[in-house]
């Protein structure tokens, strides 16, 4: 009984130990990232994006300062094993990006990734015409299985000319630790076409889509001039065998269920 107790009181002491070391992390690497100099600054998030594409610790962790100072979203997989973050920054004054890193756990092994969605699930540039940033703001994570492979269903938007932004969604398998592209998946760039906004607040990317996990459908809703979304109007694209095939205009008007 002793020594069960004395166990439970060490893992206790190491979580705390650990919860207060990655808080310590936190601190200093936004300190530095908020640093008037750029190289300091600069450092200051490759440190950053270093440390947590190491530190499985950092899987659970809610950056309060990140989300606070850089106005951090994290969007997480319901079943807990992908993480994906995306925040604001500056490649030099007054000029935002996005920066982006992708958490997984396969076979219960740590992987991660920093840098833009699109080049490690793809593995290319993106050829978006006028796009200021390869990296996205990164949004919701639908999650499925097929034939136990996990799939999962990553929804961003990124910015283009005079300020206007688009939604995507990029499709996902976990094949072994690799977190890949399924082989003959629709490209996310055709559905970023349904819809063009604003960046002011107004739309909510995780309301653009909506994944039907009883029917295996996507639905992608489209956007007006004045940057609302319009009810009842979207495209279908249902899930049959490894890819998604786009529906016929028709089924836009069916209601999801």
């Amino acid at each position: 009984m002793k020594k069960t107790v004395f166990i439970i009181s060490l893992l206790l002491l190491t979580m705390a130990s650990c919860s207060k070391s990655i808080e310590s992390n936190e601190k200093k690497y936004v300190k530095a990232m908020l640093d008037e100099d750029f190289e300091v600054s600069a450092k200051g998030f490759n440190d950053f994006c270093k440390w947590i594409t190491v530190d499985r610790g950092t899987m659970t962790y809610d950056f309060p300062l990140m989300r606070e100072k850089f106005n951090m979203k994290i969007a997480s997989s319901a079943d807990g094993q992908v993480r994906c973050y995306s925040w604001v920054t500056e490649v030099s004054k007054g000029i935002p990006s996005y920066a982006n890193v992708t958490q997984w756990l396969a076979n219960d092994r740590f992987v991660a990734y920093a840098g833009p969605l699109d080049q490690l699930i793809i593995r290319r540039k993106a050829t978006i015409d006028n796009e200021t940033s390869y990296a996205h703001r990164i949004d919701t994570i639908f999650d499925f299985k097929v034939n136990d492979v996990p799939v999962y269903l990553i929804t961003q938007y990124y910015k283009f000319k005079d300020g206007m932004c688009r939604a995507s969604v990029t499709a996902t398998a976990l094949h072994g630790i690799a977190l890949t592209a399924l082989p003959t998946f629709f490209d996310g760039i055709e559905i970023a076409g349904n819809n063009a906004f604003h960046d002011n607040g107004n739309i909510s990317i995780g309301d653009l889509f909506k994944w039907d996990a009883k029917n295996g459908k996507l639905y992608a809703y489209q956007t007006d001039d004045k940057d609302n979304i319009i009810p009842g109007k979207y495209t279908v694209y249902v899930f049959k065998k490894d890819q998604f095939v786009k529906m016929d205009e028709q089924a836009s008007d069916n209601k999801t269920e």
